[in-house]
């Protein structure tokens, strides 16, 4: 009966904090994840009236952008 109460146990304090310790860390590693969506020509829209080389000049394109 004693060795099934041990059994039960949380464990010592020690291997508790390493615990905590490697969820924290495995928190800290997930990477951050956003997307932009861009209107291409912005207000003018997809038009033969506008120059798209000075419109995409400003912005940053990245993989998971909607165009």
């Amino acid at each position: 009966m004693a060795g099934l109460r041990r059994g039960m146990s949380c464990g010592s304090p020690a291997s508790v904090t390493g615990l905590v310790l490697f969820v924290l860390a495995v928190l800290v590693t997930v990477p951050e994840v956003s997307a932009t969506r861009y209107i291409v020509g912005g207000n003018m829209g997809w038009t033969t009236n506008v120059n798209y080389t000075i419109w995409a000049q400003d912005k940053h394109f990245y993989n998971g952008d909607w165009l």
